[in-house]
């Protein structure tokens, strides 16, 4: 018989099928540690903390975009990116309302990004710079007396050097 095959006198240790065996669990110990580790050091919320009410609200959005639509307020980005926006939102019809109105460009996923700002008031309508900001946003234009609000999806790209249109429209159920 083969010395090499049966009863080996190499210590265990020296056999490649071993460390083979110890390698798989062992690998899936340091990803799982990893992985924890990650999750305690960078809480990124994507679920909101008061999603129940945010869904409850949806009924009164509504109203208020359809206000924003029967007002005729439209809002208008320009610029860029890397340089800033210039924000302008005015309204077709009726008399200007005093109120003021507020922005938010929420970030989808991380709420550090989010920009929230005032514009100021013109002879047209409100206006107001944006500081550059890049990426998905939600952008979001209302009365600080929540009479009307705008709300889209907006893409400011790093290619993108052009004009972003924001007008409201109704849809779903009749307020």
């Amino acid at each position: 018989m083969n010395d090499a095959t049966i009863g080996s006198s190499a210590p265990w240790y020296r056999h490649p099928i071993v460390w083979l065996i110890i390698a798989i669990p062992a690998t899936s110990v340091i990803v799982g540690i990893t992985l924890l580790t990650l999750a305690i050091r960078v809480p990124e919320s994507v679920v909101r903390d008061d999603y129940y009410q945010a869904g409850r609200t949806i009924n009164i959005d509504l109203r208020a975009t359809h206000r924003a639509a029967e007002l005729g307020i439209a809002a208008t980005l320009l610029g860029s990116p890397e340089d800033g926006w210039l924000m302008e939102v005015r309204q077709r019809q009726g008399a200007l309302a005093n109120s003021a109105v507020e922005v938010l460009l929420a970030h989808p996923t991380q709420a550090r990004k989010d920009v929230e700002f005032t514009l100021a008031r013109t002879d047209h309508g409100w206006s107001g710079l944006i500081e550059p900001v890049q990426g998905r946003h939600v952008l979001s234009i209302r009365s600080s007396d929540d009479q009307w609000l705008l709300r889209k999806e907006v893409r400011l790209e790093a290619s993108e050097s052009d004009t972003i249109e924001v007008r409201a429209e109704r849809w779903g159920a009749p307020p």
